[in-house]
């Protein structure tokens, strides 16, 4: 059967429109990254990503939403929701990867900036608030399984655990600057989830 016609107005997946996006934010993190907050606009993203402002714009209407679209981007392809089968399995895959994530220096220089940011910017607190409720939203989904495979008690707070377990990695990136690895992000799985299963 021949694939289904887009319908008018549809953009195509992979198409013209995906490249765009992907190069805008590619360059959105990338300045961000270099130049901080203050450094980072649309005649500059637009400049390093090869489109008009316009394009970016018309898009993303102000910088924080092309922020926060750019950390949601880096999010999904860093910080995938895992499911191994167990609740230990899954919170130290997650602390896994949020460790390799904010542990290099792109991850590590975004959330230094975005954090000191929101401080003084009232539209990227917004932003930042926004991006992790729909975090903590689709990464619960692992307490939530937890709970059905009766792991842990019913009524337990997704947002809690999944709160108690990236913590720690954020005290050590902006407050201790102690390692941020793999040994210590199964450490804190194994203690978050043995105080999960005791409610």
């Amino acid at each position: 059967m021949a694939a289904e016609a887009p319908r008018v107005g549809e953009r195509r997946p992979g198409g013209r429109s995906a490249r765009v996006r992907a190069d805008v934010l590619a360059a959105t993190t990338e300045i961000l990254t270099e130049s901080g907050y203050d450094g980072l606009s649309v005649d500059a993203v637009a400049a390093r990503a090869g489109v008009h402002k316009t394009t970016v714009y018309r898009r993303w209407p102000t910088k924080a939403e092309l922020i926060a679209d750019a950390l949601s981007e880096r999010s999904e392809q860093h910080v995938p929701v895992p499911d191994t089968g167990t609740l230990t399995g899954d919170l130290s895959a997650l602390a896994r990867a949020v460790a390799a994530n904010i542990g290099s220096e792109v991850g590590g220089a975004m959330a230094r900036t975005l954090v000191a940011a929101s401080i003084t910017a009232s539209d990227i607190a917004e932003t930042g608030a926004g991006f992790w409720a729909e975090r903590l939203e689709r990464t619960g989904v692992v307490v939530e399984r937890a709970v059905a495979r009766g792991e842990i008690p019913k009524g337990s707070d997704p947002n809690v655990i999944i709160e108690a377990l990236i913590g720690p990695l954020y005290v050590r990136l902006l407050l201790t600057g102690e390692p941020i690895d793999a040994t210590f992000a199964d450490r804190v799985a194994a203690l978050v989830a043995a105080g999960a299963r005791t409610g």
